[in-house]
């Protein structure tokens, strides 16, 4: 067993639940972090609030983002949103990665949320309020990303594995309105689309599917989580085949474990 884990395994025995054990956890993850992160907690009326610094970037969340974090980088490899930038963030979940873009973009840009699971909305909309400077540039879109315009069978289980792809026998199984990004953008006007970023259980191919106008006219970058199985294979090759197909600039990078992201533009 790796030093880390018996290190965790310790403390998770010997140290009881609540504001000490959260200390402790802190401590430890201070000691191993990268050195481009840092992590601190505060409490609030007996509540534990955790704060994470990326970049110079201050997110205050419900959450530990001890384990995530690294995750801002990956998505930000090929390239960083910056002031004034358009962003989408697919499969907001409960809003880490697309607040954190939404500190990149500042008040002249915008994060769009695509994020149909109520509960992760909810998560989401009460990270919002942690974060005082955090106004008017998150736009919540309350609908999937898909290549046509229709009702779909989602899964919604108020964890990062709601899907319209894949269904346990133990979540709730609601209707759903998808849009294409196409149509999307032509419905709402927008001019400007510099970043999409993906994750979203594996319907990333139907999701590229109904953007190829919006490639073809405003040229945005993709950062594609592309290592979710689908037809017994990872989506990265299907994503891959697409952009070939569009005489558009991609390439599949392998990060930590199984984290595999297709960039594109």
């Amino acid at each position: 067993m790796k030093l880390k884990k018996k290190i965790k395994k310790t403390i998770s025995f010997f140290i009881p639940k609540g504001n000490s054990k959260e200390k402790i956890k802190l401590f430890y993850y201070k000691l191993f972090s990268n050195k481009a992160i840092s992590f601190d907690i505060k409490i609030d009326n007996g509540k534990v609030i955790y704060k994470t610094t990326f970049d110079n970037k201050v997110l205050y969340t419900n959450e530990a983002l001890y384990s995530i974090a690294v995750d801002f980088g990956y998505y930000q490899h090929n390239y960083k949103a910056k002031n004034g930038d358009f962003v989408i963030d697919a499969g907001a979940n409960v809003g880490h990665i697309s607040m954190f873009f939404s500190k990149c973009v500042g008040q002249n840009g915008k994060v769009f949320c695509f994020e149909p699971d109520k509960h992760n909305i909810k998560s989401l909309e009460n990270n919002i309020k942690l974060n005082s400077d955090l106004k008017d540039n998150i736009i919540i879109q309350d609908m999937l990303l898909w290549n046509e315009d229709t009702l779909l069978d989602f899964e919604e289980s108020g964890t990062v594995a709601s899907s319209a792809k894949w269904f346990s026998e133990n979540a709730n199984i609601v209707k759903k309105q998808a849009v294409t990004i196409d149509n999307w953008v032509k419905n709402n006007n927008v001019h400007r689309l510099d970043l999409i970023k993906m994750d979203i259980e594996g319907a990333e191919i139907e999701a590229i599917e109904g953007c190829v106008e919006t490639i073809k006219t405003l040229k945005p970058k993709f950062a594609i989580a592309s290592y979710h199985i689908i037809d017994n294979q990872p989506t990265y090759i299907k994503v891959e085949e697409f952009f070939k197909k569009m005489n558009y600039p991609f390439k599949t990078v392998r990060f930590r474990g199984n984290e595999i992201i297709t960039f594109a533009g």
